[in-house]
């Protein structure tokens, strides 16, 4: 008698926590923060993309402006472009949404001011595309082991029941509410969550589209400076929806009143907001004699300000009345009914947060050279420091008419995740560009992005961070390193000229669902339990194909 109050009472105290979860809202994690501003691509003018962006020692394209801001100073004539482009991702699309899409790339102009002594000032304004989100992706996992979602839920929940103060996150709450998980069956006896297969599917779209205003000039044609202060405008926005299937489902035949049978997590997540940075750079054509030179630049963090609305997160479950929750339905083994479904909803008006996010320091060397007038040639190295990202919140203070952000308190422990999670980002690229008449050139462009995550990261729920007591998702996914290949051609007149260039990106990744380490660390929990092994990846393929077109004017 004394066990069976111990439990209810444990039950109204969650169920009390749960209630005061629904008022919670959705931070940002170290994954999701390097999705939205890993730039690991190249985006901006036709001729830019189809050399694979290595033009900082180049320059003379507006593209530069973000990449060396001193090759804005090699500019002789005004300058205005505008490029359009379309993507197509290389890999099954998601019911409903389409593999491919038109895009607006870049636009911009450069003012040239010359005078007799050699010396230049420009000039420049680009407004670029940095990122584009759009696409979707499938990850289906039949190999599970017996591992699963709600076995993560369950373990998370009862840290959550000795200590009210860590995980207690609306996801563990809305997934308890609707009956996926018990942590007070001790022996196994009342629920099982043996898993055999999940679906994953993410649409996404928004882009990162960034403001360059730059400064720049040259020195007797020996040496060119620039700086660019840029603002970068950032909208993401993604749709998920996870299924996990049970032991048992596809039997037709009743389930014991202890098993579960399958479930579906349904979530729509949004990110919005602004930020700014600062890029210098220099090229120094070192030898008097020779067009050969060298280029290096550099660009702070982009201090974000975003703010992050979640419209919904759903369950949706087919389950067994276990005695204590008057709502749910017996099991519709047919699914022909609506008896047997349940769900729980949290509100889109308690999910709502402003935080802050400072995205790595960039580092550039580059060098090129031109063979008289039909060869020109750049190769790069780039490090980013991704592993130096870092998030926070706002901090407030009233000044009595209303209150006012006067800093910002660090997110030690997801800082801390972020530096044993992801790497410092190697990129190394090459390109090429030959004329075979004055008028026509024909261009090629390679790049190499390193791993952005380290193979054994994980998406560690465990962390004392203040997103833990709020989370509403549990899947993460360690890319692998990208590859990308470009071509194209482009054709100069006196004032008018046109490009068009081709690239192809190539990037896999390991996708996992949830987090496994809690499977078979709460015994003698033995509903926890599962056979032993670690959760086999999902491989995602992200390759992408893309087309760029460029109209532009000198005068």
């Amino acid at each position: 008698m004394r066990n069976s109050i111990q439990t209810t009472m444990k039950k109204i105290i969650v169920f009390a926590f749960a209630v005061m979860g629904f008022a919670a809202v959705q931070a940002q994690d170290t994954y999701t923060n390097d999705r939205i501003t890993n730039t690991s691509d190249v985006h901006g003018t036709a001729r830019y993309v189809a050399m694979g962006g290595a033009m900082g020692a180049l320059g003379g394209d507006i593209s530069v402006i973000s990449n060396n801001p001193a090759g804005i100073g090699l500019f002789r004539r005004n300058d205005i472009s505008i490029g359009m482009g379309a993507m197509i991702q290389d890999a099954d699309a998601i019911d409903g949404d389409a593999r491919g899409h038109y895009s607006f790339d870049q636009i911009g102009f450069v003012a040239a001011f010359n005078n007799s002594n050699g010396n230049n000032v420009n000039i420049g304004v680009n407004l670029q595309k940095k990122i584009d989100f759009r696409g979707s992706m499938i990850a289906e996992n039949g190999v599970l082991h017996g591992l699963s979602q709600a076995a993560q839920m369950a373990g998370l929940m009862t840290d959550f029941g000795q200590d009210y103060s860590k995980n207690s996150g609306s996801l563990m709450n809305q997934a308890f509410g609707v009956g996926i998980y018990d942590v007070f069956a001790g022996d196994g006896g009342q629920m099982q969550y043996l898993a055999n297969k999940n679906s994953f599917y993410r649409t996404s779209s928004g882009n990162l589209y960034g403001l360059d205003m730059n400064v720049s000039g040259g020195v007797q044609d020996r040496v060119f400076w620039g700086a660019t202060f840029g603002v970068n405008f950032l909208n993401y926005n993604s749709n998920t929806s996870y299924l996990e299937m049970r032991d048992g489902y596809y039997e037709d035949k009743p389930l014991p009143a202890y098993k579960i049978q399958d479930y579906t997590l349904d979530a729509q997540h949004d990110v919005s907001g602004a930020g700014f940075n600062i890029k210098a750079g220099t090229i120094i054509r070192p030898i008097e004699d020779s067009p050969f030179r060298f280029g290096i630049a550099i660009e702070t963090p982009t201090w974000y300000t975003l703010k992050q609305e979640d419209s919904y997160f759903t369950f949706y479950t087919k389950w067994q009345n276990n005695g204590w929750n008057e709502q749910a339905k017996s099991y519709d083994y047919t699914y022909n009914y609506d008896d047997g479904q349940y769900h729980q909803y949290d509100s889109p008006d308690a999910n709502y947060l402003e935080f802050n996010l400072h995205s790595p320091w960039k580092f550039r060397l580059s060098l090129g050279s031109t063979v008289e007038d039909f060869l020109a040639w750049d190769v790069e190295y780039e490090y980013s420091m991704n592993n130096r990202a870092t998030m926070g919140y706002p901090r407030q203070e009233s000044s009595g008419w209303d209150d006012q952000s006067v800093g910002m308190d660090s997110d030690k422990a997801m800082n801390a995740l972020t530096k044993n999670t992801i790497n410092g980002v190697h990129n190394l690229r090459a390109g090429l560009e030959y004329k075979p008449a004055p008028k026509f050139a024909v261009r090629a462009g390679y790049n190499f992005f390193s791993a952005p995550m380290k193979d054994n990261g994980r998406f560690d729920q465990t962390i004392d961070s203040y997103y833990m007591n709020f989370v509403t998702g549990t899947d993460y996914m360690n890319l692998k390193a990208a590859n990308i290949f470009s071509f194209g051609m482009g054709y100069r007149g006196k004032i008018f000229y046109a490009d068009v260039a081709y690239k192809y990106r190539r990037q896999h990744g390991d996708f996992y669902a949830f987090d496994d380490r809690y499977q078979t660390a709460v015994a003698p929990e033995s509903q926890f339990i599962t056979d032993p092994g670690d959760l086999t990846a999902t491989d995602v393929k992200l390759d992408r194909h893309n087309v760029t077109f460029t109209l532009g004017f000198k005068f």
